[in-house]
């Protein structure tokens, strides 16, 4: 006796809705949220798009970032805050950024 359609499409179904909901998510790397993986990340990005950290101190405690120093203008305080804000494992900014005359 063969299986109604509807009971041969459900198996189908099933698989499709969970490969879109994600349940592939299990196969994803965690990400280290520790502060000193967060620095590294935070320098990482800063460096990528060309910010010289040589001026500037990086502190987190717990996912909480105090950034001292200074920067050359308003301008790239502004880049650096908006950088650093989307840095995974970053809960809080604090932002104590001299602008160099």
């Amino acid at each position: 006796m063969a299986l109604p359609l509807r009971a041969r499409l459900l198996p189908l179904l099933a698989l499709l809705a969970c490969g879109f909901s994600g349940c592939a998510s299990a196969d994803r790397t965690p990400v280290d949220m520790s502060d000193p993986a967060i620095v590294a990340r935070i320098k990482a990005e800063l460096k990528s798009h060309r910010i010289s950290i040589r001026l500037m101190d990086i502190d987190v405690h717990v996912g909480i970032v105090t950034l001292s120093g200074s920067v050359e203008s308003y301008e790239q305080r502004q880049e650096v805050t908006r950088l650093v804000n989307q840095v995974a494992g970053v809960r809080q900014l604090l932002v104590n950024l001299l602008i160099q005359e």
